[in-house]
């Protein structure tokens, strides 16, 4: 190779190198560069929960998902804490954006306004916000099923941690630090790599190859079923040994644990906040769709969490057994999230039950 070549290779990748450096800080040059565009909003950059984007491995890109939109809590429709009629906490399952929200199907359909927040907390969250309204508000809590045993497995305060205090030249250090030495840096070069104009065939070609000479794949997604057009992703805190899995034995002490905490949040939140609080438990995918590659018994966790809560007197919107009965897919093949049966399920089965409880169908409007 003559030297005026080797010269060009490294100005040409110093270019390249420079332009991945602004990049990942400046969004219109990241997408730029992108074949999927990053929509403001919708997860992250990284697109979690969509399974595909672990490994891109071919056999399990799944065609025909709805695109993303703005998140509803970064819309117009997105009312304040003090304003809201109805406060809904959520985690990724009230925030998918590629169908409309549950939130916003709320909002929509009882022309009242509602407040949603991606918050494991409600007491802490409510008191971080100097929340003061004892107006009577309905609160709707939805956890997915493996996530419950980390959410309430330690008794819920309104405890706010203060953080140390800092300096004005500490925080503008902080600051010039943080756009230097970009924490998700890595996790962004990989989103380059996987969705960028140049690299996205590579990529997927190689990973794909990978999986088909080696059966190498993520190991995000240690179970999977390959079958064409009906291939299946699953993640693997549902198929471990930790306390979101499927296999997991809980104890009754564990149980209890859990449905006494639950217990004392709704029971804090009315006597606090004047707010009626529903738990929504999310059966995970893993919970409904295993089938497709096994017929392991369940824990059976859902069916002991009701019982626990029932003995309590704890309102809850129990889903599990119209979720194993419907005929219908109600979750994507290669995502942690439901499709549109499943939402229209939990949606008009969560209608149900607040609209047959007298006190909270009063507070739906």
């Amino acid at each position: 190779m003559s030297a005026k070549a080797l010269k060009w290779i490294i100005y040409i990748t110093g270019a390249l190198c420079l332009y991945m450096f602004v990049a990942i800080r400046y969004e219109p040059l990241f997408n730029g560069i992108l074949r999927e565009k990053v929509v403001e909003g919708y997860w992250d950059k990284t697109k979690y929960g969509e399974m595909y984007y672990f490994s891109m491995i071919r056999h399990f890109r799944e065609p025909g998902l709805p695109p993303a939109k703005e998140k509803f809590e970064h819309s117009d429709k997105q009312a304040s804490l003090e304003e809201a009629r109805i406060l809904t906490f959520g985690d990724s399952f009230f925030e998918f954006s590629r169908l409309k929200q549950f939130p916003e199907r709320l909002a929509d359909d009882f022309s009242t306004r509602v407040h949603y927040v991606n918050n494991d907390f409600p007491l802490r969250y409510l008191k971080e916000n100097n929340y003061q309204d004892t107006t009577p508000k309905l609160l709707i809590y939805e956890r997915t099923e493996r996530y419950i045993p980390l959410s309430f497995e330690q008794f819920h305060s309104g405890e706010v941690n203060s953080p140390p205090g800092e300096t004005e030249s500490r925080g503008i250090l902080a600051r010039a630090k943080d756009k230097l030495f970009y924490d998700k840096s890595e996790d962004l070069y990989n989103v380059i790599m996987k969705r960028s104009y140049p690299t996205t065939g590579l990529y997927s070609f190689f990973s794909t190859l990978k999986f088909d000479l080696f059966g190498y794949i993520s190991r995000l997604t240690p179970v999977y079923h390959k079958n064409g057009s009906e291939s299946w992703l699953f993640y693997y805190d549902q198929v471990n040994e930790e306390k979101t899995s499927y296999y997991y034995q809980h104890t009754q002490l564990e149980i209890d644990t859990l449905c006494d905490n639950m217990a004392s949040l709704a029971r804090d939140l009315k006597e606090q906040y004047n707010l009626e609080l529903v738990y929504l438990p999310m059966p995970a995918k893993y919970t409904i769709h295993h089938g497709v590659v096994n017929s392991d018994p369940y824990n059976n966790f859902l069916p002991y969490l009701y019982e626990g809560l029932e003995e309590r007197g704890v309102r809850y919107i129990k889903l599990l057994d119209d979720f194993l009965s419907s005929e219908q897919r109600l979750y994507y093949r290669t995502d942690s999230h439901w499709t549109q049966a499943g939402i229209d399920l939990t949606y008009n089965r969560s209608l149900e039950y607040i609209q047959g409880d007298s006190v909270l169908n009063t507070l739906l409007r």
